[in-house]
């Protein structure tokens, strides 16, 4: 239901905007492609990554030009924030805002936490990457773990 109700405007507007951002053409189709079918997958956060490898001793990638990608990350998500990324959370917001007035409908309930999902994705889409829920919830469980020293 969330494809018919919505979820192939969605594609549309992002892969617009990702078009039109065609330097940055290829993260942006994957927010494109997430934004048809959010459900089952989560966006986790680099920073949340390289916590959950320094959690799990796995060696992460510390180089310089991983150091430059996340300076550049942060440009364009301030480019992004400025131009397209204001608009796309908009309309998840107003979305969820419609949705939750249909709430009778139970079909409206989970389209609310698809688009509440996509509204930090749609505003600062740069250093995140699109996971299944169960990787993401994973990831999550081992930093707290390793922040509790469980």
């Amino acid at each position: 239901m969330w494809f018919f109700l919505g979820g192939w405007l969605l594609f549309i507007l992002y892969a617009m905007s990702a078009v039109i951002f065609f330097p940055m053409f290829v993260p942006l189709f994957r927010l494109a492609v997430f934004a048809v079918w959010p459900f089952g997958r989560a966006p986790v956060t680099k920073a949340q990554l390289d916590q959950y490898r320094q959690a799990k001793n796995i060696s992460a990638d510390s180089s310089l030009m991983n150091e430059t990608l996340k300076n550049v990350s942060a440009v364009l998500n301030i480019l992004w924030m400025c131009t397209f990324g204001w608009i796309l959370a908009l309309v998840h917001i107003m979305a969820s805002l419609i949705n939750l007035c249909l709430f009778w409908t139970i079909i409206a309930i989970p389209n609310i936490g698809g688009h509440w999902k996509l509204i930090r994705v749609a505003f600062l889409p740069f250093n995140k990457v699109i996971v299944t829920s169960a990787v993401a919830q994973e990831i999550n469980e081992g930093i707290v773990k390793a922040k509790l020293g469980i």
